[in-house]
């Protein structure tokens, strides 16, 4: 039988050495009636031993890794940048979201509000245009939550407030109310489009007839950038220093420094058509209104990977939801929003 301090001292020596000294501690002791050690010191000495065994072993291996806690939901780096991506489809809503135009999400319910034109032309101060409310599955919660509108497009939330363009107006819309606040008449507009939020709080909105974009801050709207070169600029969206903005006449993506208002173009033709654009994984996602989809990788090289022409669905504005790996495509004249998750592809 060993001795206390026997004990002791080897199951020191293990921890220095190799965990087969353990298993084989652990063996005799199995064999040679443990219960004989009374002294609960032993015991408690004896499993600190395994565990900084235990520990060692994997710290001294350093191949050795716990898959369990590999953080999936970004590309591991050998993997290298996302050359492309591929959709799947998820759901589509029924067809009473009478031209869809362009839609929004909203995290604090999951839900998404979904701008319809209703009667065109697009352009025509007719009354009829509303916003639908959808949830995450498609499903139809409010036809027509906010009714009385002409033609809205770009939509964003902005604290308890949505904003919509309407043509030729900024509208500020009470979200708890479900009442609109305010119509911002914009002098000279006449086929206000995309909208963004920009990290600082301010919005960007562009005019396709008239290649400008907007800026709205403190209740106030002002002329930020008119450039014939935006191509009849459509789609939007700010990161924290740049513009980025999709010309539909053009299908060219042009970037603009916020502050020096510079302008960089980065090619022709990319993507015909050009309509919603945002950003997914160091590249971009841009729909053609005609009814394609392109991802545009950090070159600027664009892969088209979806295309619903044939079945006459257009693809208008789109969001993308990081949080679900899913794109929403409103479908214009399909009356329409459709869902598809997205995956990357990398080489």
């Amino acid at each position: 039988m060993l001795s206390g301090f026997s004990i002791i001292r080897l199951s020191i020596w293990s921890i220095g050495n190799s965990c087969k000294i353990i298993g084989i501690f652990v063996f005799y002791f199995l064999n040679y009636k443990i219960q004989l050690v009374k002294n609960y010191f032993y015991y408690l000495l004896l499993l600190a031993a395994i565990v900084s065994c235990k520990n060692n072993s994997t710290q001294s291996n350093p191949d050795t890794t716990d898959t369990t806690k590999l953080d999936i939901t970004r590309p591991a780096d050998d993997r290298g940048p996302v050359q492309s991506i591929k959709l799947s489809p998820k759901w589509m809503s029924d067809s009473i979201l009478i031209t869809s135009e362009s839609l929004i999400y909203d995290d604090k319910t999951s839900n998404y509000y979904v701008s319809c034109i209703n009667g065109v032309p697009p352009t025509k101060k007719d009354g009829d245009g509303f916003i639908a409310i959808i949830d995450s599955r498609g499903n139809i919660v409010n036809s027509k939550w906010l009714s009385g509108l002409n033609a809205p497009k770009g939509i964003v939330i902005k604290g308890n407030q949505i904003i919509v363009t309407d043509i030729d107006e900024l509208v500020i819309i009470n979200k708890s109310k479900g009442e609109i606040e305010k119509r911002l008449l914009i002098p000279g507009a006449k086929f206000l489009n995309d909208i963004a939020l920009a990290p600082d709080g301010s919005l960007y909105f562009t005019d396709s007839s008239t290649n400008t974009i907007y800026r709205y801050s403190d209740d106030k709207v002002t002329l930020y950038k008119r450039d014939k070169n935006f191509g009849g600029c459509n789609g939007i969206f700010v990161d924290h220093e740049t513009i980025h903005v999709v010309g539909f006449d053009s299908g060219d993506i042009s970037s603009i420094d916020i502050d020096s208002k510079k302008v960089t173009n980065h090619g022709k033709s990319i993507v015909p058509g050009g309509d919603g654009i945002a950003p997914w994984q160091g590249g971009f996602i841009m729909s053609n209104w005609n009814g394609e989809v392109y991802y545009i990788d950090a070159l600027y090289k664009a892969t088209k990977v979806l295309d619903t022409k044939d079945l006459e669905i257009n693809a208008a504005d789109i969001v993308v939801n990081s949080k679900t790996n899913e794109i929403l495509i409103a479908t214009f004249f399909d009356n329409r929003v459709v869902s598809y998750g997205i995956e990357d592809v990398f080489k």
